[in-house]
């Protein structure tokens, strides 16, 4: 059990990059593990959760350790924008799941080019990790600079299994395997959207697309560093999953 001394394991869980199955891992081996939602409206609460808590969970921005003073660390996870912003629409609009949102007649270029779109999904992750989540032009070098500084952890939806590996080995964790939840089953694939589409997406989403290039490098390079033994384990470990990412390396 942690005690406030010691760090507090922050998950910036960024709307649709696989953080609801990466949170299996954090609760799992957190028993005082708190979800955001439950105390972001609560101040009080808030402020006893980042006293007592060992991990807090959920749709948090960066920035919550100026708050306490506990030592914090942050883990994240990244996603191709434009397969997240494929996946906001699928999940959102196309889900029977939530009828509140369900429309069988909105179209993806519709849903693109719609007025709510920009300050609803445009560059989310770089306002996630710049602290910024009401702005659609938040501050990149910022956002990089706490990827760089003070994220311990970025892991990359693409690469999941490297991801769920590499995090729960920095966390001194046996590596387990992890099903996805929240997955869209009913989601086409990328390679059915326009060439026009992913332009659009792009475009809006520059911030985003250069932080994700940056902390998916970031990633790799933990990859590569891993030593014999390591290499060895996760080629057990990939071998026990029910879904396979990328092999981006040739010894995968």
């Amino acid at each position: 059990m942690k005690t406030s001394k010691e760090p507090l394991l922050l998950y910036v869980h960024i709307p649709k990059t696989g953080g609801t199955s990466f949170t299996q891992a954090i609760v799992e081996h957190c028993p005082k593990a708190v979800y955001y939602f439950q105390v972001a409206d609560k101040p009080d609460l808030l402020r006893q959760t980042l006293k007592k808590a060992d991990a807090l969970c959920g749709h948090l921005p960066f920035g919550l350790h100026h708050t306490t003073t506990r030592p914090c660390q942050y883990v994240t996870m990244l996603r191709d924008p434009v397969d997240q912003i494929a996946s906001f629409f699928y999940f959102k609009y196309k889900n029977k799941n939530y009828p509140d949102n369900y429309n069988p007649y909105l179209t993806f270029e519709e849903f693109l080019n719609n007025s709510y779109f920009d300050p609803e999904y445009v560059n989310v992750q770089t306002r996630f990790l710049s602290g910024e989540l009401g702005s659609t032009s938040p501050n990149l070098n910022l956002a990089i600079r706490n990827l760089e500084q003070h994220i311990s952890f970025a892991g990359i939806t693409e690469l999941y299994a490297e991801s769920q590996f590499l995090f729960m080995k920095i966390m001194g964790w046996e590596p387990k395997v992890y099903s996805k939840i929240n997955a869209n089953e009913n989601r086409p694939p990328k390679t059915e959207l326009t060439s026009d589409m992913i332009d659009l997406i792009l475009l809006k989403n520059a911030s985003d697309v250069e932080l994700y290039y940056l902390a998916r490098q970031l990633l790799l390079k933990k990859i590569y560093a891993l030593p014999h033994a390591s290499r060895e384990e996760f080629r057990l470990y990939k071998r026990n999953c029910c879904w396979q990412g990328e092999d981006e390396l040739g010894y995968y």
